[in-house]
């Protein structure tokens, strides 16, 4: 770990600080849940920031590995920069709105409320397109200076990312995470999805974190490219299901 950390930091500065900082108002927003039983939307207030602390923790230093494989040291700045920015933001609203007692996503109850949801999905619209480049430039370089199955790992990680973010669009045109219920009622520990109604969180959790999984099996557990790509595709199939099984209202 000690090794990782050393390499992410001589990597990206930027990202290996703000994932500390991230990191640190995880434990923060998990000690708050623990003090703090307040409710919003059917879980303890403090719960949403807390999974999205963790959760873009780990996507400032998983972009931060691997930026650095990208030729162009100016287009790696410049993503470094919009990620760090989109992400901090990001957590900052859904952490002010937690500090309110109000909802931080689909929340347009009042002029304030609805502010900050819209600049949530500004913030998610910008962080977007960005990994869309970045997938872009993974798929157009030829050279990369690590082996062709590790590679592979992450182009199909990212594409999976790029094709599962369509969840988050749909919630959005939805204004509701949920299918079939309000979004307010109690589910399983820690993701609190639903086990009543159909969850596009689901979905989205997995295609989240694709950029992570994939890559690391490719890195640690497959050798060749068609092991990659095989694993990219099942892995694909398996989060289909999951968002299909949601859209019909199935529950978890």
């Amino acid at each position: 770990m000690r090794l990782f950390l050393v390499e992410l930091f001589k990597r990206d500065k930027i990202l290996f600080w703000l994932g500390w900082t991230h990191f640190l108002m995880f434990f923060f927003c998990l000690g708050l849940s623990i003090f703090n039983h307040d409710i919003i939307a059917g879980e303890n207030a403090w719960a949403k920031p807390t999974r999205y602390y963790l959760s873009s923790g780990i996507s400032l230093w998983t972009f931060g590995w691997f930026l650095q494989f990208i030729n162009s040291k100016s287009q790696i700045k410049v993503f470094s920069w919009l990620i760090a920015a989109t992400l901090f933001f990001e957590t900052t609203i859904i952490f002010v709105q937690s500090i309110r007692g109000v909802p931080s996503h689909f929340n347009t109850s009042d002029p304030f409320n609805a502010m900050m949801n819209g600049l949530l999905l500004s913030l998610i619209l910008i962080f977007l397109l960005t990994v869309i480049c970045i997938t872009f430039l993974f798929f157009k370089q030829k050279k990369m200076p690590i082996s062709q199955h590790y590679t592979w790992g992450l182009r199909m990680g990212l594409l999976n990312f790029v094709i599962f973010s369509v969840v988050g669009i749909i919630m959005y045109a939805r204004m509701s995470h949920s299918i079939g219920g309000n979004g307010n009622d109690r589910g399983i520990m820690l993701f609190n999805w639903s086990l009543k109604h159909g969850d596009l969180r689901i979905a989205h959790f997995m295609g989240v974190h694709s950029l992570q999984i994939i890559p690391l099996l490719s890195y640690y557990l497959f050798s060749k490219k068609v092991q990659v790509i095989n694993f990219s595709v099942l892995y694909f199939l398996a989060t289909l299901s999951f968002l299909i099984l949601a859209l019909v209202g199935i529950p978890f």
